[in-house]
């Protein structure tokens, strides 16, 4: 005979294995602040690999600016442009990252929960069942 509620509770369990257990499994290795840390020290690095790119397209665009720039002395303003914005670029990326790596951690520990207690009432289930065999 067929227990329509473990049925339910295994289609759930199953439902979570083959869609959301690859991307939350990193939530139940970690606490939050090293989840959050680790994202943040990555995006660190693709950060600033991304404004080198943008400087370098801007540098491509505006080639004859650049010349006249590097003939004058207004390269430390140039410099000091590059790196102030630098700055401002890496606080806004890695405050972005802060936020959604926060809350990425906080939904995928729910999911975790959830997947748990489905977990559970399927374990209690074949307790039941096992204690009635006998």
């Amino acid at each position: 005979m067929i227990n329509e509620d473990r049925v339910k509770e295994l289609y759930a369990i199953a439902q979570y294995e083959g869609t959301q257990e690859q991307k939350n499994r990193q939530m139940g290795q970690y606490f939050r602040d090293d989840y959050v840390w680790k994202e943040l020290f990555k995006s660190f690095f693709l950060g600033s690999i991304a404004y080198a790119i943008l400087i370098v397209f801007w540098g491509l665009a505006n080639s004859s600016k650049l010349g006249a720039i590097m003939n004058g002395d207004s390269i430390t303003i140039l410099i000091i442009t590059v790196i102030l914005t630098y700055i401002a670029f890496m606080l806004v990326y890695m405050l972005v990252t802060y936020f959604c790596a926060s809350k990425r951690y906080a939904m995928g520990r729910k999911e975790l929960k959830r997947y748990s207690a489905h977990l559970k009432k399927v374990n209690q289930m074949y307790r039941r069942e096992e204690k009635l065999k006998k």
